[in-house]
């Protein structure tokens, strides 16, 4: 299963306002802030996550590719922008066994 992880900076309240939008395969789904925990097969996907807007259409546009083995979990996380006309960032959720850097 995939388990993406939807997050924003404190200081976009707005945002909270906005479900996010994850699109798997080119199929939609509204997801929400938070883990959303996806049950899928094994195989190659296209993953694309944005929230919806009028103008731009779009803030923070994020793809990635990824392939789920047999059995295993892909942690994620999503990370929307500050700036509305900014892309927002996907891939590997940071391993909590790391420090972060200030």
């Amino acid at each position: 299963h995939l388990v993406l992880d939807v997050k924003r900076h404190w200081a976009t309240v707005m945002f909270a306002l906005i479900t996010p939008w994850i699109v798997l395969n080119g199929r939609p789904t509204q997801g929400r802030w938070g883990r959303n925990v996806i049950p899928l097969p094994p195989g190659q996907y296209h993953l694309h996550v944005h929230l919806p807007y009028l103008l731009p259409a779009q803030i923070g546009p994020a793809d990635l590719t990824l392939w789920l083995q047999p059995g295993m979990a892909s942690e994620l996380e999503y990370r929307a922008p500050v700036w509305a006309y900014s892309r927002g960032a996907l891939g590997p959720a940071p391993n909590p066994g790391t420090a972060r850097a200030a």
